[in-house]
């Protein structure tokens, strides 16, 4: 194929975000911390992931080092929370600043709803509160390496899950009946957290947004069959700050990413409306979240991060099951770009080596 792959700063990813022909599918590896000790392990590399990251990235011939809901595990920048809690190093989200204390799960971090602020039941209740402040937090310190922006994408984008922090500080009940039958009132806490993400986020960008290549915002308000919410009433509450996050990134010319998992083709083109580059994680077991489908449907308009299935597939398939999957996954893409190949979501502990290696590195098989 006698088409030249444009070389920037930001790694080869960017092509395929671009949709432009390429030579190789890109590919993105992300897990939980036990499946990388085991990996650290195999390809005889130090145990601390947060020093040998890029070694195991070498290793596995991918591109990119994802975390759960973005691009960038080692690579995502944000300011310090200046005030001390017992939640800072365990939430990495820092819904924290919320009052949304946090426990670590077996796979995940697991939230626990604010339940002061779930108690208020009027517009003065919120307004008495003390709210996160811009003075809390300390930007100085966030030095984006242009070093690693040669090789590896770099980003920013946190404290924007508007639909998940209002449904911590209201409680899940409260917030789905108060967007159907108290509107002025959810309009009220959640134009309060849209805002002070709008304000956080542009400070940060006005900052590094200038060092930096992508822009993510995650917001999970899907299931596997559908939304969580009626699209009307995503469109008038949280459409709206999304546009203006994404348009602010779109200030400094960056890739705009937006995760949510499960079924989410109701809202994609909204979301390629408020000016998203890449959908992830491309949850392929949820309804119509297959790669053909959402290349058909969307992928003039959209690329996508993800599509590899962790919910069974992943983990039970044989490698030669799991090889041919990632072959015609990369003949659909390679002539027209649109895509970042890798798992859905963090590859669990029950994956096997073999399984890995055979999406990754079937060479070693």
């Amino acid at each position: 194929r006698a088409v030249a792959r444009e070389r920037r700063q930001g790694g080869d990813g960017v092509n395929s975000i671009k949709r432009k022909p390429l030579d190789k599918v890109p590919r993105m590896y992300r897990a939980l911390p036990q499946v990388n000790e085991r990996l650290l392990s195999y390809f005889s590399l130090e145990k601390d992931i947060n020093d040998s990251w890029q070694d195991l990235i070498k290793k596995l011939n991918v591109e990119l080092f994802s975390s759960g809901a973005g691009m960038g595990k080692f690579t995502t920048y944000k300011p310090i929370y200046k005030i001390d809690s017992k939640y800072n190093k365990l939430d990495g989200n820092m819904f924290y600043v919320w009052g949304i204390k946090s426990y670590k799960g077996e796979a995940s971090i697991n939230y626990v709803d604010n339940t002061k602020t779930a108690k208020i039941d009027s517009i003065s209740g919120f307004k008495k509160i003390k709210k996160p402040s811009l003075e809390n937090f300390d930007f100085t310190l966030m030095f984006p390496d242009q070093a690693l922006r040669k090789d590896y994408m770099l980003g920013t984008g946190v404290l924007n899950s508007i639909f998940m922090i209002a449904m911590y500080i209201r409680g899940a009940n409260n917030l789905m009946i108060e967007l159907l039958t108290k509107k002025k009132f959810a309009h009220y806490y959640i134009d309060m957290v849209g805002e002070f993400a709008y304000q956080l986020n542009k400070k940060i960008l006005d900052r590094i947004g200038d060092k930096i290549d992508y822009y993510r915002l995650w917001d999970d308000m899907a299931m596997q069959a559908g939304l969580m919410i009626p699209k009307d009433i995503f469109k008038e509450f949280f459409y709206p700050w999304y546009k203006k996050l994404y348009a602010e990134a779109k200030k400094y010319n960056l890739i705009t990413l937006f995760h949510i998992c499960g079924n989410a083709n109701e809202i994609i083109p909204d979301l390629i409306e408020a000016g998203v580059d890449i959908l992830d994680p491309v949850q392929t077991s949820a309804k119509n979240m297959d790669l053909k489908y959402l290349k058909k449907e969307y992928g003039k308009h959209i690329s996508f991060h993800g599509g590899i299935d962790v919910q069974g597939f992943f983990q039970k398939a044989k490698p030669l099951d799991i090889k041919e999957y990632i072959q015609e996954t990369e003949k659909l893409f390679i002539d027209s770009g649109g895509l970042i190949l890798g798992p859905a979501h963090e590859i669990t502990q029950d994956t096997g080596i073999e399984n890995i290696l055979a999406a990754y590195r079937p060479d070693l098989l």
